[in-house]
């Protein structure tokens, strides 16, 4: 079975699925597949240092102290911006999650990074007559325990339940009003229209 997430809203709880809406499966997708004068498929390779040919999955990323020695992600600690450390986002998988009640220009402001459908078994009628209703939700979206969560929004479209994530911005709205100057023209100058065509 799946993992599922609990969610609470106005004093009820619901468990949902989280499956991904990838752009592959709604638009399709192309690939381009290459091969050698003899009919041999080609394959991705990497040059490294100019003359060693590194086949695809040769190569990984790895974590070094000050002394070059490696180490591993679970011995790694998050620090702030003071060196103060910092505690990991809990997975919402770990533990309920709270919903709260967000306003259209918060969802707004918001730099969409991924969309997943929510597959819920029971009361998810009483979420859609909700989001239905014109209300957006608020959550923070960890996959899994991590130093940074994701900004999350439950919207519907009428049958089903989506949640958007991403990261929320700072946004301000300046105006026109201080870009706007009046434009005067001087009609005591006469416009030469005359074109030299020897100047182009």
């Amino acid at each position: 079975m799946a993992r599922q997430a609990e969610f609470s809203f106005s004093g009820t709880s619901i468990k949902a699925e989280f499956k991904k809406v990838d752009r592959k499966k709604i638009y399709g997708w192309t690939s381009i597949e290459v091969f050698d004068e003899d009919g041999s498929q080609c394959k991705l390779a990497g040059l490294a240092e100019g003359s060693y040919i590194m086949p695809s999955g040769s190569t990984s990323l790895v974590s070094l102290n000050t002394k070059g020695e490696a180490v591993s992600r679970s011995a790694l600690v998050g620090v702030n911006g003071e060196g103060k450390k910092v505690e990991k986002v809990p997975s919402i998988y770990d533990e309920k999650v709270m919903l709260r009640e967000a306003s259209l220009d918060e969802y707004l402001s918001m730099a969409v990074k991924s969309v997943y459908q929510l597959q819920i078994g029971e009361n998810k009628e009483g979420l859609l007559h909700e989001l239905n209703s014109g209300k957006i939700y608020y959550f923070v979206f960890n996959y899994r325990a991590d130093y940074e969560g994701d900004d999350a929004f439950l919207l519907s479209n009428e049958n089903e339940v989506f949640a958007v994530t991403g990261m929320s911005s700072d946004l301000e709205f300046i105006g026109l009003d201080e870009y706007e100057q009046e434009l005067v023209i001087d009609e005591t100058e006469e416009e030469d229209t005359d074109l030299d065509f020897a100047m182009f």
